[in-house]
């Protein structure tokens, strides 16, 4: 008799070991999941703030002045021209 008892008493605390376990393992997986929620979240936003800073900056830049194709030509006439009215 004593066994049986003793053999009752074993099983029900293997069995609720067992279900501690089991509650122990889901909720370690789900702060798991929650963690890495946490991270893709703070990665969007760190990726989101790049953008904006990275689209601030390319509004603010200005290209710089490229002058037209016949700008050089144009030049050396004009002086070319002001040297001979000049005499030289």
């Amino acid at each position: 008799m004593r066994r049986i008892v003793w053999v009752a008493i074993g099983a029900a605390g293997g069995i609720v070991a067992y279900r501690r376990a089991q509650q122990a393992m889901a909720d370690a997986k789900e702060r798991g999941v929650v963690l890495s929620a946490q991270q893709v979240g703070a990665s969007a936003v760190t990726a989101v703030v790049s953008a904006k800073a990275l689209a601030t900056s390319a509004a603010q830049w200005t290209p710089p002045s490229v002058p037209s194709p016949g700008a050089a030509a144009s030049n050396v006439l004009s002086r070319s021209r002001q040297r001979t009215e000049q005499g030289e």
